[in-house]
């Protein structure tokens, strides 16, 4: 119950980010970001015992936020019946699940209307890790 609970939230948090709530995405941060480019990260949990590759780039639109795509695969150390999340955060939005994935798995969505984003890997029942650097 505890999975079927994590991927229902995963999956609205994932359709949160793709849709990317234009209306509640303030234009933070975008001195600091330029108007396109790339990035990729490897995001840890705390405890080590699951990653994420997730790379993203981004363009800037004509509202003055961002449209872009992000992509990654899943990594399960312990294999212990814990999930992998990956978490994103963005201006106007705090830390929220937008993919989940067995070990090996690899994933690829789109963002709308978002500045500030930035990414860190979690466990189910928490062990978030550090954000993207």
């Amino acid at each position: 119950m505890v999975k079927f609970r994590s991927l229902i939230a995963s999956m609205v948090a994932a359709t949160a980010l793709t849709t990317g709530f234009v209306g509640s995405a303030a234009a933070a941060e975008q001195s600091s970001v330029s108007a396109q480019g790339s990035k990729c990260a490897t995001v840890w949990a705390s405890n080590g015992k699951g990653s994420v590759h997730v790379c993203w780039n981004w363009h800037k639109n004509s509202r003055g936020t961002y449209d872009g795509t992000y992509r990654g695969k899943f990594y399960d150390y312990a294999k212990d019946g814990r999930w992998v999340i990956l978490q994103a955060r963005w201006a106007g939005r705090g830390w929220t699940p937008v993919k989940t994935a067995a070990n090996g798995e690899s994933f690829s969505a789109d963002f709308y209307g978002i500045s500030g984003l930035n990414f860190r890997a979690c466990l189910t029942g928490g062990y978030c890790g550090s954000p993207a650097s």
